[in-house]
């Protein structure tokens, strides 16, 4: 089967917004053997749209278009998809009473521009998530058209839960997927492909697919066949193949962030933690706190970006700063143990480096940054040159202080 993606919007276009939709229903579409031949993006054009999509019937089987769903006056991709497809507009009776619900549910007031999100094709098939923004499908000719809205969020939802397992079930005859992503930190890329190369049981078994997500590696598994469960048994084996290669470089799936595996790990064994921050400003104690129930094992964290705060705040002696300076062993050392006792706490997890552009020297380049961490065994100090931007590098500095909690609470 060939398929094809319209992006719609004049956001697109013009640079404002980047294309995420596009990107991501290719990016799924590969991984289960379905070929896209085109993205196209256009602007709010109905002209332009339904020159497109005759264009679109006549060399692809399946077509998705996405944006232009909305109540505004620029959301004209469903009149002019029926113009194209000379088909008949009508209210969908259903769908506008779920609007109003929703609207009710939500305590806003009903306005008649809304009533144009109940308005479909002739034939269409609304896509109901439930939860989220409705979609509609129907079928042309030969091909499939699958209306997806724009808001990336609301676009996946629907495309997950509906277009992709539709496509693969038709294209497949009938068989099931299954699909998984995994996480890895401190492999690159060409390293977990070269790793994945050597697997000899994937290489009939799995269509896989390389995917760099900053700071991490996500490499993703594609199976199919005709029982369900049996595939969910192949993701485990296959899964348990690649820890044994990478060790624990795997995180795990890509349903488990980082920090709530930290946070996981935290509370089974009944620790709490405190974080001190220099280089990272804060970019730690937000991911922990990203994590709904954090304070069950995070007592608090400080950021002492100068050097008065880490003597004041944390105790670091004076004559450490002096003689090695605030990106040192001995000031991360001292840092995760001043935070560890000011908040009581059995963990103490401290950060201190050099975030660029500036500041760095021969002895300490821009990206030298020292990680402390404090446990009721001793204070440990690991040292990591990293490159990158300054965003870069205060974001890997975070992850690689959470990636060594992790492996400590083992």
């Amino acid at each position: 089967m060939l398929g094809e993606i319209i992006a719609t919007g004049t956001e697109l276009i013009t640079g404002r917004v980047g294309d995420f939709n596009g990107r991501y229903v290719a990016r799924r579409l590969h991984e289960a053997g379905l070929e896209v031949q085109s993205i196209t993006m256009l602007g709010d054009r109905a002209p332009l749209l339904q020159t497109l999509l005759a264009q679109a019937l006549a060399r692809s089987q399946f077509i998705i278009i996405t944006g232009g769903l909305g109540p505004t006056d620029d959301d004209i991709t469903v009149a002019a998809a029926a113009q194209a497809l000379n088909l008949r507009l009508f209210e969908d009776e259903a769908l506008l009473a779920r609007i109003r619900r929703c609207l009710g549910e939500r305590g806003l007031p009903w306005e008649d521009r809304y009533a144009r999100l109940a308005v479909i094709p002739e034939g269409a098939t609304v896509l109901d998530p439930g939860a989220s923004a409705c979609g509609f499908s129907l079928k042309h000719q030969d091909a499939w058209l699958f209306f997806l809205p724009g808001v990336p969020r609301e676009m996946r939802v629907l495309f997950d839960s509906f277009v992709l397992p539709f496509l693969v079930g038709f294209a497949g005859g009938g068989k099931y997927m299954r699909q998984r992503t995994l996480r890895l930190f401190g492999i690159t890329e060409t390293e977990l492909q070269e790793k994945v190369n050597k697997l000899v049981d994937w290489q009939q078994e799995v269509c896989v697919g390389f995917y760099p997500n900053f700071p991490e590696n996500h490499l993703t598994l594609t199976v199919r066949g005709q029982d369900p469960q049996a595939l969910e048994d192949d993701l485990d084996r296959l899964t348990s193949v690649l820890g044994r290669e990478v060790g624990e470089m795997l995180l795990g799936p890509e349903t488990h962030s980082l920090e709530e595996m930290v946070g996981q790990k935290l509370r089974q064994q009944g620790l709490t933690l405190a974080v001190a921050e220099s280089c990272t400003g804060g970019l730690i104690g937000h991911r922990l706190t990203n994590v709904p129930g954090s304070s069950d094992y995070f007592q608090g964290g400080v950021v002492t970006y100068g050097n008065q705060a880490k003597l004041d705040l944390l105790r670091v002696p004076g004559e450490t700063l002096e003689r090695e300076g605030a990106v040192s062993a001995a000031t991360a050392r001292a840092m995760a143990l001043g935070v560890k006792e000011i908040f009581h706490t059995p963990l103490g997890l401290a950060v201190t480096g050099i975030a660029g552009p500036s500041g760095g020297s021969a002895a300490k380049p821009v990206g030298t940054v020292w990680i402390g961490l404090a446990t009721a065994a001793g204070v440990e100090a690991k040292n990591y040159r990293f490159h990158g931007s300054r965003e870069e590098i205060k974001a890997l500095s975070a992850q690689t202080a959470l990636d060594w909690l992790r492996r400590e609470l083992k």
